[in-house]
């Protein structure tokens, strides 16, 4: 009976609900009602896009900060310092005697600048199993000279006489600098070979100092043959340096070229005309000749050929340094640095 009775009345709600609900779309159905509830909508619309541009535009507007009104709580004051007698008493003469700042009056001692700490490392050394240049310099004197290998030598080249400094370049073919002075001698940059140039020889009387003039065991000089001023013969030079970077093995029709040893040590290279004497001759050479040196860099060693042959690049000169029989002769040709490489 109760479940019939609520199924009844559920049953009874339900009717009065969508009674009620078509009632209202009816009502809201009629023309003038659609007008009325399209007005309200929109003015609620209005409404809320105003209030809505209003908080936006205050949300721009910059605004100053309140100033704190109250100090703010300290979570863990500090403790109050010490008493009086807790205090450690300082010994001020004490800490003057330690001259942190320098002691007043005490001579200023210069400290090397790094630049200049590298190059006098970069000298130590260097004149250690360095070898006598076959450069035709003379060394005719010594300026001066410090411990770190600076200084000043008097360099005499074809006889003119200069002073030279550390890092200056010497006039003769290749880049030949100055690398360090010393009291008795002078080491040279070779085109990165180190080599001697010595001022004295110790004599028999070496243990007490005493010294003589190295002239005195000095060779004579080689024969100087110049042919720079030639203008063929610079030609002709220029045309073979650049075979010898363009195509080597084209050289081989022009010179033949030979080791020549003594014993187990090398001297230099022997050369032989090839196909034109002609060109062989006019280059100041002749059949059977020894070149020993080139540009002061002696040709003993097979390791200094790649030497020569970055230097002869731009090289503006060459001199050959030949043994001819028992005669030393020292040939000068011209390569004319701006010829094109």
């Amino acid at each position: 009976m109760v479940s019939a009775q609520w199924l009844s009345n559920s049953s009874a709600f339900s009717a009065r609900v969508s009674a009620a609900f078509t009632g209202a779309l009816n009502t809201l159905s009629r023309p003038e009602h659609a007008r009325r509830l399209r007005l309200i909508l929109i003015c609620l619309l209005a409404c809320w896009a105003a209030v809505a541009l209003t908080r936006l535009i205050w949300a721009l507007v910059p605004s100053k900060e309140p100033a704190a009104t109250t100090a703010p709580a300290v979570i863990n004051p500090v403790a109050s310092g010490s008493s009086a007698r807790d205090a450690v008493s300082v010994d001020i003469d004490s800490m003057v005697a330690w001259h942190l700042f320098g002691e007043a009056g005490a001579t200023a001692v210069a400290m090397p600048l790094p630049e200049e700490a590298a190059q006098a490392n970069s000298r130590v050394g260097i004149e250690d199993g360095a070898e006598e240049t076959r450069l035709q310099l003379t060394l005719r004197g010594v300026v001066s000279s410090t411990e770190d290998g600076l200084g000043f030598a008097i360099i005499e080249n074809s006889g003119q006489q200069d002073v030279y400094a550390v890092e200056d370049k010497l006039p003769v073919p290749g880049e030949v600098v100055l690398a360090k002075v010393m009291p008795r001698q002078v080491v040279l940059d070779n085109g990165g070979t180190y080599e001697l140039l010595v001022l004295y020889e110790e004599s028999s009387m070496g243990a007490s100092g005493a010294a003589v003039p190295a002239a005195t065991n000095t060779p004579e000089p080689p024969e100087q043959v110049d042919r720079r001023e030639d203008p063929e013969t610079t030609n002709l030079a220029q045309s073979y340096r650049e075979r010898l970077y363009q195509n080597p093995q084209s050289l081989a029709d022009v010179v033949s070229i030979s080791a020549v040893r003594e014993g187990s040590s090398m001297v230099g290279y022997r050369v032989s005309p090839g196909k034109d004497a002609e060109q062989f001759k006019q280059l100041g050479f002749e059949a059977g000749d020894v070149v020993t040196a080139i540009n002061g860099v002696s040709l003993d060693n097979p390791t200094n050929t790649m030497v020569l042959y970055n230097s002869l690049r731009t090289a503006a000169d060459v001199v050959f340094e030949l043994q001819r029989g028992d005669q030393q002769l020292s040939l000068s040709v011209n390569l004319d640095a701006g010829a094109s490489q």
